[in-house]
């Protein structure tokens, strides 16, 4: 089979680079070099077929016959390891000839050990292994880490509340893994989300497009719900992997994003000793240093660490911009017996940086080159600080073998302190006026969720049904102060200085002789509370496979002493909804679901982050979510293939009001309308051979508007057609042993946006990398839009639009203490 994959596969992968390659115009030197390395690796992956290689093989399940998903497989000599996937199948190739002892393992079972001893070339086929009790290998909350090292994960928790293979999940489910961040040295959500089909950027801030649609709401952290103060991006330090649950999550998760949700999964302690540290330095003076220690704390291993730590200290491309940053993660899994499961984490992250409002433009002119790509209008002086502590507590007791009661509860606390000028308005089409604000902001956040599953058969149709309760409640607090210079322009003006675009003056300017305006400020003191109740019943016949989901959900916008007709029209309304959800699933055959849904969401709108204007109320967003698709277990589980089509309605969208006067106004349009399709692959073809592709086809219309002309028009940052690629080769044979080449690709198209005329281009980026390792030695070096293309991410209008990055190189040093 080695050979087929080399003669019909592997070709098939290096054609479809070389088109990729081919899209951006490097017709010179780099796609020679392209062609030169595929004929490489190709030569070394037949040369390496040649010689013969051990396989050791099996399938673990547990005593009371159901497989020991994901399963940790260790050759205790050798060293290597592996997990089984969700079905307990596992396979260790590239053996050579040995005397080794194979140590079988998951949460809750007892460890099983077996002599094992393989000759050149030989096959062993241990057939099915009992590990032990049937415990915790049905864990419904994530307490300990995952050992498997590859772009694909066979798992999620987030889309059902339960662990479930993301091939049996009856709903489109993206995952970014820590070790393709790692190799793509992506250390930011904003880079990680590019791997996504349908993500790219909406603007420069923390937020972004997912099918069409904006995504600003707070992030999920272990399915539990942060908070999101936009302008900054979390680290990933201690990120295991980022998932995007493609659609509605509202039946399981309250008020949400319409295009996806973004949930960080943490690292979790591992039961194994691991250690290592990590070294980075780049462009602009990047600098960056990160650690991850975990294993047991005792020798009967039912407790267990972990800790990670950060630092990162850079510049940018863009004027003045800088960031510093810092994040410290510790974790522990306590699991005494096969019933109880205890899981704690602990975050802490600072960041010291500036507000980046992109790059202004000359008003009315469309050309986007008409000012540098490094211009802002940020000046000496500003700042922008953020503390963000999380602690989650994770709890899960399994009462016998058809009943499990789970826990969770996060506290998230954020503290940021911004002062900045930006632009007040166009003076004329090549100057502003600028306005100065400060602000503290600071928000606290409990999310609580606490639910029950129940694992049954009638006759031959197995339940697996949940039932729960969820509580978030988020408490924010402002200050502003908004500055003017009133003698030079007026009393009530808000305008401190002007500024020329085309001739710009960078000044540390005395805010201390800012008055204090007269214009409306931000200053409050604001919550939100929402409670839901659901039931969730997935009942499993032959090959067919129904879900059914109902939630009531009871939102509550202010305090209890907020009117209903408050200033806002908003504080202290109330929103009872009942949000139903249904999916069915048919199995073709064991690695192949097709399946079908339909979802209802919602999302209110919280005064703190959203402002109504002409004193019209915002009305909750209502949206809906038809999706099909097809999920695919190829080469063994050794590839995961999605392939999604879907229709996603919204009502009552809200935009922002393209008011340079006032960035943070936003207005209620009416009705969009996404209609597109998804595909993506990620795993391992051949070993050393990891892929990673993403496509999306998506077309989100404006179907009403309060403005008759943007009717049929197609939504701002919302391209036609996106994709995105990282394959990387690791040659295990011959004289380029342990060596490792990497390239691949990020395309978006042409966006609208919200100024009527005013587009981004197109743009398709390369990247590329080269690694080696040597015992637990590493090193990598990886180039970045190698072709130096000028290209911009993202855009609101003539004053706010993001550039990408030009040409940029990183350099990575890795040691590991054990592995």
């Amino acid at each position: 089979s080695g050979e087929y994959y080399c003669k019909r596969i592997l070709p098939a992968i290096i054609y479809s680079l070389f088109c990729l390659l081919k899209i951006t115009a490097l017709r010179n030197h780099l796609f020679r070099w392209a062609f030169l390395v595929s004929l490489l690796i190709v030569f070394n992956v037949l040369s390496a077929q040649q010689k013969n290689t051990a396989v050791i093989k099996g399938r673990a399940i547990t005593t009371g016959n159901t497989p020991a998903s994901f399963a940790t497989i260790i050759l205790k000599r050798n060293g290597k390891k592996i997990s089984a996937d969700a079905d307990g199948f596992f396979e260790i190739d590239n053996l050579p000839p040995l005397h080794d002892t194979l140590v079988i393992s998951a949460v809750g079972t007892h460890t099983y050990t077996y002599s094992v001893a393989i000759t050149n070339g030989q096959v062993l086929n241990l057939g099915t292994i009992i590990t032990g009790a049937d415990a915790g290998v049905l864990q419904d909350v994530e307490i300990t880490g995952r050992l498997e090292r590859s772009y694909k994960s066979d798992y999620s928790y987030a889309p059902l509340k339960t662990k479930t293979a993301l091939i049996n999940t009856p709903q489109s489910v993206s995952t970014v893994t820590k070790e393709l961040m790692q190799d793509k040295m992506e250390f930011s959500l904003q880079q990680a989300i590019e791997n996504v089909a349908g993500a790219n950027q909406y603007s420069g801030y923390d937020e972004f497009t997912i099918r069409g649609f904006r995504a600003e709401n707070p992030h999920l952290i272990n399915g539990l719900r942060s908070y999101n103060t936009t302008l900054i991006t979390p680290m990933l330090v201690n990120i295991e992997r980022l998932e995007v649950i493609k659609g509605l999550v509202s039946v399981l998760y309250a008020n949400a994003d319409p295009g996806g949700t973004i949930n960080l999964v943490t690292k979790k302690p591992l039961d194994t000793k691991e250690a290592g540290i990590e070294l980075y330095g780049g462009s602009w003076n990047n600098l960056r240093a990160q650690g991850d220690i975990t294993g047991p704390l005792n020798t009967s291993k039912d407790l267990l660490y972990r800790f990670n730590a950060g630092y990162s200290n850079t510049n940018s491309f863009r004027d003045h911009y800088f960031s510093k940053s810092w994040q410290v993660a510790p974790s522990l899994s306590y699991i005494p017996n096969n019933k109880l499961q205890l899981n704690a984490d602990f975050s802490i992250a600072h960041t010291n940086t500036l507000a980046d409002r992109g790059q202004p433009g000359i008003y009315g002119n469309n050309d986007l080159t008409n000012t540098p790509i490094s211009l802002t209008v940020s000046q000496p002086g500003d700042n922008l600080t953020e503390t963000d502590i999380a602690s989650v507590i994770s709890f899960s007791y399994k009462l016998n073998n058809h009943i499990t009661l789970n826990s969770a509860y996060l506290n998230y606390i954020t503290n940021q302190q911004l002062q900045e000028h930006g632009i007040k308005d166009y003076i004329t089409p090549d100057s502003v006026y600028l306005y100065y604000t400060q602000k503290t902001f600071s928000t606290i956040t409990n999310t609580f969720t606490n639910f029950a599953t129940f694992d049954f058969n009638t006759g031959n149709i197995r339940h697996r049904l949940l039932t729960g309760y969820d509580f978030i409640n988020s408490s924010v607090k402002l200050d502003v102060f908004n500055g003017e210079l009133p003698d030079e322009f007026g009393e009530g003006s808000g305008i401190v200085g002007t500024f020329s675009l085309l001739h710009p003056q960078y000044q540390y300017r005395n805010v201390k002789a800012y008055k204090e305006s007269d214009e409306p400020s931000d200053n409050n003191a604001d919550a939100y509370t929402t409670q839901g109740l659901y039931v969730q019943e997935q009942m499993d016949y032959k090959k067919w496979s129904l879900l059914l989901s109902l939630r009531g959900e009871f939102y509550k916008e202010g305090g209890d002493d907020d009117d209903d007709n408050g200033d806002t029209g908003v504080a202290g309304s109330h929103i009872n909804t009942v949000l139903p959800r249904i999916a069915i699933m048919y199995t073709v055959k064991p690695d192949i679901n097709l399946y079908a849904t339909y979802n209802k969401g919602f999302d209110p709108f919280e005064i703190n982050i959203m402002r109504q204007v002409f004193n019209q109320a915002l009305k909750p967003i209502f949206s809906s979510l038809y999706e099909t698709g097809i999920k695919a277990g190829m080469l063994r589980n050794k590839l995961m293939a999605t392939l999604s089509v879907y229709q996603l309605t919204l009502n009552n969208v809200a935009v922002n009001a393209n008011d340079p006067d006032n960035p943070d106004l936003y207005v209620q349009r009416g009705k969009e309308q996404a209609t597109g399709a998804e595909a993506e692959v990620n795993g391992n073809i051949l070993p050393g051979l990891n892929i990673t592709l993403s496509y999306a086809y998506n077309v989100t219309k404006i179907k009403e508007s309060t403005v008759p002309a943007e009717v049929g028009t197609i939504k701002e940052n919302a391209p036609q057609n996106s994709s995105g690629s990282w394959i990387k080769y690791t040659f295990n044979k011959g004289w380029l042993k342990k060596l490792s080449l990497s390239a691949g690709h990020s395309q978006v198209g042409i966006r609208n946006t919200l100024t009527p005329g005013l587009q981004l281009p197109a743009y398709c980026i390369a990247d590329a990398g080269i690694g080696y390792s040597y015992k637990k030695f590493g090193i990598a070096f990886n180039v970045f839009n190698i072709a130096n293309t000028t290209y911009w991410t993202s855009g609101y209008n003539y004053s706010s639009k993001w550039p990408g990055a030009p040409r940029s190189c990183m350099l990575n040093i890795a040691y590991r203490f054990s592995r």
